[in-house]
């Protein structure tokens, strides 16, 4: 296929149109490894099939081999396509007796109930020769596709397993079979819409900013508002301090004595004796 004749690849802000971006895509295990990835998108998981893009896929298939680990266990998936792909289910780590981690996995609290949210949701133990039916995400390690879990289940009958085989079918027929069409007008509607979208979160952001700095220069007012009372309340104490010290009568000090002082001459002294007994006019 030429870069003419190659479906034009649609922006993100399109993507919510597409009939593949948020359903479970039923798949052979060798279109999963036919899907392309695009410079325009790594790091994001979204793979395309023509022009269509792919994120969440489900296949079923055997499991042919196992290979377990603390944190992750790993199944390779065989569904008859002629290709393997390597599913990855996230498991929770084993606690061992006697030890911290198993006393916190006794008591559970909200930290380790997130950590549980993640894991996907397995209906039974798995093992080797066991058929599964797989929804995840695709992914890619080392040039290697694989899928990482969300949700796995156990096919236990082989009608379950044609129904599955009908839904891939299906899905090719009725949509991946032709490009992915857009109208110059939808894409344009998309493209305003994701400018005003910019446009609120940056006037959003910017009215965030100006409120931070109003508040910074605010804040500093205040300070400088502040002090400025408190200097002043200093000062009109001072002031009070000073009035009421003038305002009060000066104290004398008792007047010290050197000695030299003149001596005021002493009052005569007049002693009246009373006289008791008979005198005669001689006094006697």
């Amino acid at each position: 296929m030429t870069d003419s004749t190659k479906p034009e690849l649609y922006p993100q802000y399109c993507f919510h149109l597409s009939p593949t971006i948020n359903r479970w895509c039923h798949f052979w295990i060798t279109d999963i490894w036919a899907l392309r990835s695009h410079p325009g998108f790594r790091g994001q998981d979204v793979y395309f099939h023509l022009n269509h893009p792919i994120k969440w896929v489900r296949i079923s298939g055997v499991v042919v081999a196992v290979e377990e680990r603390e944190k992750m266990h790993f199944y390779t998936i065989d569904d008859g396509s002629g290709e393997t792909l390597e599913c990855i289910v996230n498991v929770a780590p084993r606690a061992r007796p006697g030890t911290a981690t198993a006393a916190t996995a006794a008591e559970p609290d909200s930290k380790s109930d997130k950590t549980s949210n993640s894991l996907p949701v397995v209906d039974a133990p798995i093992d080797v020769g066991h058929v599964l039916d797989i929804k995840g995400s695709v992914g890619t390690y080392r040039k290697n596709k694989q899928i990482r879990a969300e949700k796995v289940v156990h096919l236990r009958t082989t009608e379950q397993e044609v129904i599955f085989w009908e839904k891939v079918t299906q899905l090719k027929t009725d949509v991946l079979s032709k490009p992915w069409v857009l109208d110059r007008r939808e894409v344009r509607k998309c493209r305003k819409e994701e400018e005003g979208r910019s446009s609120n979160s940056r006037q959003h952001r910017e009215t965030r900013e100006s409120h931070s700095r109003k508040r910074v220069i605010k804040t500093g007012l205040e300070k400088t508002e502040t002090l400025r009372r408190e200097k002043d309340r200093a000062r009109t104490g001072e002031r009070e301090s000073k009035n009421r010290q003038e305002s009060k009568p000066p104290v004398r000090l008792p007047k010290r004595e050197t000695g030299l002082e003149k001596r005021r001459p002493a009052k005569p002294v007049t002693r009246l004796i009373p006289v008791t007994g008979n005198y005669d006019a001689l006094g006697l």
